[in-house]
């Protein structure tokens, strides 16, 4: 026999709440049997009505799929920290039926669980909701919830754009980033909870409008691609998505960029094509380039074949009555001042009228170019200084 902790069962039976993590707006999609269940698995599963789902809609209880450990921790845990009591045969019903039909890996075999009338409220104080019709599984693997990552399947999220275009686009945007009309669905709690139409499935199917009706229209197979596309603009606002990959910036005209570079440009002032150039496309990749010539303080770039230390900005310090301090400039503004002295020692001191501060910025030329540097001016200079082999 199974081994539990138990807390007293005097008193009317408690509900057993059943907290997990994701919220009732996140809710999962009920799976379809084959065929209902009989015998020991349909008393089962009117156990686990009477215990569970008077305190909550079932999709909430089963949305996320666990082990049976995880099953019996959650139990447990209900038992400790929320006051639920349960009798030992009912723990070991309950417990068996889930590691069953809700399990991570258990295949669709669950019927549907009648809900709760709306209103109705269970012996721990819960309060019920509905839970709707039944839906077949939208996804490649039923019981999927937040703890599961929505693994976006390329030819279908190329089908959901066009269900999207065709039916979504006008109040949530070419992007899904949402309009004046419809909600930002890359940030959207019901989407970021959704696992292959685990949640936007009822949602949609309740009669949400679209462009040529009302969700119930959509197939179970579009509503997956719908979550597909949604999850793929979703996926790339992180960091590492194809959208962040610098793309192809030689735009410009490297004869213009040569005559900016040696007229209003003012760079022969500093810079030689055949000096400290020289061989400078060769050296650095276009997108380095670009950041070098007009952030070049920022030490952007990724150091390219052969590069050379970047001079520093550079500080003196003279307090009243004091040696002056150089060194290496860490920070400055109207109130404090720090550099780093040659020694590597830090330095800083409270600005004052009486305190002479002198700046010495190798970059002050391309920093007053930002002034009057046009798009077409960086692409035509940065063609110039990556034809330069």
């Amino acid at each position: 026999m199974a081994r539990h902790h138990w807390l007293p069962t005097t008193g009317p039976l408690a509900v057993l709440c059943v907290c997990l993590l994701i919220g009732g707006a996140g809710r999962a999609q009920q799976t379809t049997p084959a065929a209902p269940l009989t015998g020991a698995d349909a008393q089962a599963r009117e156990t686990f009505v009477r215990v569970c789902v008077k305190c909550h809609p079932v999709e909430r209880v089963i949305a996320e799929g666990r082990s049976r450990s995880q099953w019996e921790n959650t139990i447990v845990a209900m038992q400790t920290s929320h006051s639920a009591v349960i009798s030992p045969e009912e723990f070991d019903i309950v417990l068996d039926y889930l590691a069953k039909f809700h399990a991570r890996d258990t295949p669709a075999l669950a019927p549907a669980v009648p809900a709760v009338p709306a209103g109705a409220t269970g012996a721990a104080g819960g309060r019920g909701r509905a839970a709707g019709p039944a839906r077949g599984n939208l996804g490649p693997r039923p019981n999927v919830g937040a703890a599961d990552r929505h693994r976006v399947d390329p030819p279908a999220a190329a089908r959901g754009q066009k269900i999207y275009a065709a039916q979504c686009v006008t109040c949530h945007g070419a992007s899904a980033r949402g309009t004046e009309r419809g909600a930002n669905l890359i940030r959207s709690t019901r989407m970021l909870r959704d696992r292959y139409g685990s949640a936007i499935g009822p949602f949609l199917r309740a009669g949400h409008p679209t462009e040529t009706g009302t969700g119930a229209s959509l197939t179970d197979a579009q509503i997956t691609d719908l979550s597909h596309f949604i999850w793929d603009r979703i996926n790339s606002t992180l960091r590492g998505a194809p959208e962040f990959d610098v793309k192809d910036v030689l735009t410009g005209d490297p004869a213009a960029g040569r005559a900016y570079f040696e007229g209003a440009g003012g760079c022969t002032a500093c810079h030689s094509p055949t000096g400290d150039l020289a061989g400078y496309g060769a050296r650095n990749a276009p997108v380095d380039i670009q950041q070098r010539f007009v952030f070049p303080s920022a030490g952007g770039g990724r150091g390219g074949r052969g590069a050379k230390p970047r001079p520093q900005v550079t500080v003196t310090v003279t307090a009243p009555g004091a040696a002056p301090v150089s060194g290496v400039l860490v920070s400055m503004d109207d109130f404090h001042v720090a550099l780093r002295d040659d020694a590597g020692a830090y330095r800083a001191w409270t600005r004052t009228p009486a305190l002479q501060v002198v700046k010495t910025d190798p970059y002050a030329a391309h920093v007053a170019l930002l002034d009057r540097l046009t798009d077409k001016n960086m692409h035509d200079v940065v063609a110039y200084l990556e034809s330069l082999k």
